[in-house]
Formats: C-alpha cells, structure tokens, sequence
C-alpha cells in the first residue's frame, strides 16, 4: 500500500514539475514571440522611413544633364535649293561642312499710309502694327521704293525674304554645321525693324556652331533709314550683334583658314590687309570669303553673265570697282602663280557663277539666299573631292 501511495505522489510531482516546465517554456516562447514581432515593427519603421527618404531623393534627382541637354530643333518647312560647292585641300584628313546664306536682303518696314504723317508699319514675320516716325526708320519719298524691294526680293512661288529668314535659320538648326557664313547683304538697309527682326531669329542659331558673319553695305547702309543715322551709328549698332571686329572674322583649322573679307564694296583698310598678310604667312591653305566677287583673269564668261543681270562689271577689277593701292595690294596676292588662295566665295552678283579666276584659283559666286537658296561647302582632302 505504501509503495503504491508513494509511486502515486511521485507520479503527481513529476507532472506538476511537467507542467511548470511546460508553463516556463510557453512563456520563454511567448516572450521571444511578443520581442521578435517588436523587431519586425522597428524594421519595418525604419524600412518605410529609409523607403520614403529613397523616394524623396529620387524624386529630387533631376534629369541627366544628357537628357535634360538634349533639344530637338524642327525641320524647316520652306523646301530650300541646296548649291554644293566642294574644296579639296592636299593631305588633308579631316571633312568639315559649312553653310553659306547671303542677299537675303531682309526689309520689314512695309509702308501703308504714305502720307506725311506717322505712318503704319507692319512687321510682317512678326505680325506686329506700330506707329513710325518717318524720322528714325523711313525717310519720307522713300516709301514707294520699299514697297517695290519688299516684294521683289522673294522666292519664285512669293515668299518674302523677311518671311524666309525664320525658315533660312531653321534649316540651320536641323542640319549639322561646322560653321555658318552669313555672306553680306542679310538686311536690304539699316533701320530698328529690319535689325530687330534679324537679331529675333539670329539669336535662335545654335550656340555651339560657330558664325562668320562679313557685312555688306546694304548690311550698313542707311540710306532709307532716317535723315539722322550715320554710318558710323549703323556700325555701332551692328557690333551688338556679334562684336563685328573686323580682327575676329576668320576660323584656323588644322589644314586650312577661312578668311572673311568684310565691307568688300568698299575698299580694303590696311588694318584687314595685315590681318590677312599674317595669317597668309602661316603656309595654309585659305579660303577667302567675300561678298563682292573678284574678276577672272582667264575666263570671260563672269563678265557676260554680269552685263546680263546687272548691266554692268560688278565685281573688284571691272567697272565701278577699281582698287587703290590697298586693295590692289590684296588683289595680288589672290592672283599670284605661287598664291596660298586655294577658293574664294562670294555673292553680290545676284547669280551663280562657278570658274577659275586664274590656272590656280577657283571662284565660286553663289545665288541669292532670297530665291530659296542656301549654300553648303563641303572641304576635304583632295583624295575624297569630287574630280
């Protein structure tokens, strides 16, 4: 009986230290439990905090400058003829392409009221209506004769030059350029409007391509523009356009300069006569760019076509352009057996003409930019030129 009592208590006393050890270990769990579900909520904290910085700083983050550098220019809408002329230099590597674009002969001043009151002016690209005093743009008289420019400098199917322009700088936009050369006689003349409506589009050109800009003396001329402008106030005006020093306008590249002739209507001054003597001593190959053409030594067709279309030479060595001694001096060195004048470019004639000046140099004349057309230059090594 007594074994059988005392196996019966230590029975229970095992299951009571049983369930204590079970309760013990319910707890143990039920405390890691309860402490592992704090550690998830404190991660989780942390994770949806350093989840929202995250997404604040990438929300800040801006685009790449790639990206955000990227602009898109639209293609031109005018269908513009393209005159290509190529130049070959020898042992040269290296393709570049320029454009050419000069006689646009721009004219924004349209006159409607005649009379001599303050008169209405339409800015036609910009579809603007002011009141002018005749004073400052248009001399009165003069109204007649731009009405009869504005429209005679325009494309075939009508398009006037001052509606062209925003068109001539697109098409510079969208094409891929190593440099722009606007070849003189942008503007028809000098007067606020006609400046103002260049510089509009002007300042649209993109900014990493260089320009080469050579005036004309429809560029500065002022001859309808106000009983009160002077020349030296048309210059003024036009260096705030791009400095218009005349030391600055010429590119060097590796095998070849570029040289721009400025104000070719007019005599050379001997400041741009040394300029040219100095980088003429540099042994390269130049392209010299001008506005006003020079006269053929060897080939007479460039004298007809002048007589057809503008009753007259009208080029440097024939009819009213006779060189004083600077200019001569200039003109030598272009017609010189030994010459490092490889091409020279122009316009002013109103035509195109392509031929030799002499047995070394070559003289291309292109047509007006206000018909529609735009020059594309094409140098490269003389292997890779056209025969």
């Amino acid at each position: 009986m007594r074994n059988r009592k005392s196996n019966k208590g230590i029975l229970i006393k095992i299951l009571i230290f049983s369930l204590v050890v079970l309760a013990l270990l319910l707890l143990v769990v039920a405390l890691i439990h309860i402490r592992t579900q704090e550690k998830e909520k404190e991660t989780s904290k942390m994770t949806e905090v350093e989840s929202s910085e995250c997404s604040e700083v990438i929300s800040s983050v801006p685009e790449s400058e790639e990206e955000s550098d990227i602009v898109i220019y639209p293609a031109p809408e005018f269908d513009f003829t393209c005159e290509e002329v190529t130049i070959k230099i020898p042992e040269m590597s290296e393709e570049y392409t320029f454009a050419w674009v000069s006689d646009l002969h721009m004219i924004t001043d349209l006159i409607i009221n005649v009379e001599r009151k303050p008169l209405l002016r339409i800015v036609s690209d910009l579809h603007m209506i002011t009141d002018l005093d005749p004073a400052q743009d248009v001399m009165p008289g003069n109204e007649e004769t731009i009405q009869f420019r504005y429209k005679f400098f325009s494309t075939p199917d009508g398009m006037r030059s001052v509606e062209l322009w925003p068109e001539v700088v697109k098409f510079l936009n969208y094409r891929d350029f190593d440099g722009i050369i606007f070849g003189g006689d942008m503007l028809d003349y000098y007067s606020d409007s006609n400046l103002k409506a260049f510089m509009q589009e002007f300042q649209k050109l993109k900014s990493e391509v260089p320009i080469l800009y050579i005036r004309a003396d429809h560029d500065y001329g002022y001859w309808y523009g106000g009983e009160v402008l002077k020349e030296t106030d048309t210059h003024a005006l036009h260096k705030t356009i791009d400095k218009d020093d005349i030391n600055d306008k010429y590119w060097e590249f590796d095998d070849f300069i570029m040289i721009g002739v400025n104000n070719s209507t007019k005599d050379m001054p001997q400041e741009q006569l040394d300029l040219i003597s100095s980088l003429y001593e540099k042994n390269k190959k130049i392209i010299m760019v001008t506005h006003v053409p020079y006269a053929s030594k060897i080939d007479e067709s460039l004298e007809a076509l002048s007589m057809e279309v503008r009753k007259k030479m009208y080029y440097w060595g024939g009819g009213d352009y006779i060189p004083n001694a600077i200019t001569k001096a200039y003109l030598d060195k272009v017609y010189a057996e030994d010459t490092n004048i490889c091409q020279v470019l122009a316009g002013h004639l109103h035509a195109q003409w392509d031929g030799m000046l002499t047995q070394q140099v070559p003289q291309h004349i292109f047509t007006p930019s206000y018909m529609g057309t735009i020059g594309i230059i094409h140098v490269v090594g003389e292997e890779n030129g056209n025969e």
